[in-house]
C-alpha cells in the first residue's frame, strides 16, 4: 500500500494522464486532427523518456544493492557482513573454550563478501577464529 508522498505522485499522475485523456478526445470531437496528433505524439515522447529515465534510475539503484552482498558456496563455506568470531568448517573438530572476542566492526563492507569453495570462510571485518581442517582439536 502506498503512503505519504508516493501517493500523492500516484494521484498527480492520475490526474495529468486523465486531463491529457480529456484534452486529446476534446480535440479529436472538435476534428482538429493535425492538432490531436501533435499533442498526442509529444505526450507519447515525454512518456517514453520519463519510463527511460526511471528504468535506468531503477538499474543503477538495484546495482548498487547487490554490491553489499554475502554469499557463500561450497560444502562447509562460511560468509559474512561483518566479523566472524569463530568457524568451524572441518570434519570431526573438537573445539574446546569461548570463541575468541572479535573488535567491534565498523561499517558494512563497501563490497561482496564470499566464501567459494569447500571450507571456505570469509567475512567483512575481522575472523577471531577459523578452522577449517579435518580433526583438528
Amino acid at each position: 500500500m502506498l503512503a505519504g508522498w508516493r501517493r500523492g505522485v500516484l494521484w498527480a499522475v492520475a490526474a495529468t494522464a486523465g486531463m491529457v485523456v480529456v484534452g486529446l478526445t476534446l480535440l479529436l470531437w472538435l476534428k482538429d486532427l493535425g492538432t490531436a496528433g501533435t499533442a498526442a505524439s509529444f505526450v507519447a515522447d515525454t512518456a517514453a523518456i520519463i519510463m527511460v529515465v526511471l528504468a535506468v534510475r531503477g538499474l543503477l539503484l538495484q546495482s548498487g544493492q547487490q554490491q553489499n552482498r554475502t554469499t557463500a558456496s561450497g560444502p562447509g563455506a562460511v560468509a559474512a557482513g561483518h566479523s566472524i568470531a569463530r568457524a568451524v568448517t572441518g570434519n570431526g573438530n573438537q573445539v574446546a573454550g569461548p570463541a575468541p572476542a572479535v573488535a567491534p566492526g565498523g561499517s558494512a563492507p563497501s563490497g561482496a563478501v564470499e566464501a567459494s569453495g569447500a571450507k571456505s570462510v570469509a567475512a567483512g571485518d575481522s575472523i577471531g577464529e577459523a578452522v577449517t581442517g579435518d580433526n583438528s582439536t
